[in-house]
């Protein structure tokens, strides 16, 4: 999943705007709710913005991505913030934190609810009590099919987005590389959609106590085109 040349210009085709984004608004929501964060880990933190801008506002980042060229390219461009490799159906950590987050509906790409449930079980272990999980999920209104679509050029190398349904109802994200009207690159991603209560249940089941989805994270906001799910551990 995403090689090379595709983690190379995913910062420079703008795909790093959402992280960005979302930095700002977690920022907010942490001062709204009255939320202490010394330390969080970013799964699936794809080339490190998240934790980078975390890191700015004096909170220990950590982050963790499947893909190896993403960690390659957040370790070169933030050395000062642990990046590792991994799996986050299967990953695990002797560290504990305050805070774990998940953007660019990472989690919609755990296709099974089984694996989904295990995920959330290892971020409940390798949170603070008291802590919070807080991620991005899908809304069924983003995922409309539609033709492929360009999305710019950069050093001769074009970019084209697709969404598409598979016959089993994932939704399908194809990314193409062009140079000279050859693809040089394909990247097939699949995602599921999850309905918010199947979502919540299966964070209870993990053994979260209190589970909130919504799609205004901050009072009086906008709806947002994204739900998002917040799970807190006990205090002990």
């Amino acid at each position: 999943m995403y090689g090379t040349l595709f983690s190379k210009l995913y910062d420079a085709f703008g795909w790093n705007f959402y992280p960005e984004e979302f930095a700002q608004l977690l920022l907010k929501w942490m001062e709204e709710q009255h939320i202490n964060v010394r330390s969080m880990l970013d799964i699936g933190c794809g080339t490190g913005v998240l934790c980078h801008v975390l890191q700015e506002h004096g909170i220990k980042a950590h982050g963790m991505d499947l893909s190896e060229n993403m960690i390659a390219m957040a370790k070169d461009k933030y050395p000062e913030i642990p990046f590792e490799q991994g799996n986050m159906i299967t990953y695990d950590t002797q560290l504990r934190f305050d805070l774990v987050t998940s953007t660019c509906d990472a989690m919609n790409h755990i296709l099974d609810p089984a694996e989904l449930e295990q995920a959330m079980r290892h971020v409940h272990t390798y949170l603070a009590p008291g802590g919070y999980f807080l991620f991005d999920l899908l809304k069924e209104g983003e995922t409309a099919e539609c033709d492929p679509e360009d999305l710019g050029e950069i050093d001769g190398t074009r970019l084209q987005f697709q969404i598409g349904r598979t016959p089993e109802g994932l939704v399908n994200l194809k990314i193409e590389l062009f140079r000279d009207e050859e693809i040089v690159q394909t990247e097939e991603i699949r995602e599921r959609i999850y309905a918010p209560e199947v979502v919540e249940q299966l964070l209870k089941k993990a053994g979260f106590a209190q589970v909130w989805c919504t799609d205004q994270l901050l009072r009086d906001s906008e709806h947002a085109a994204t739900w998002f799910v917040i799970a807190r551990k006990e205090e002990k």
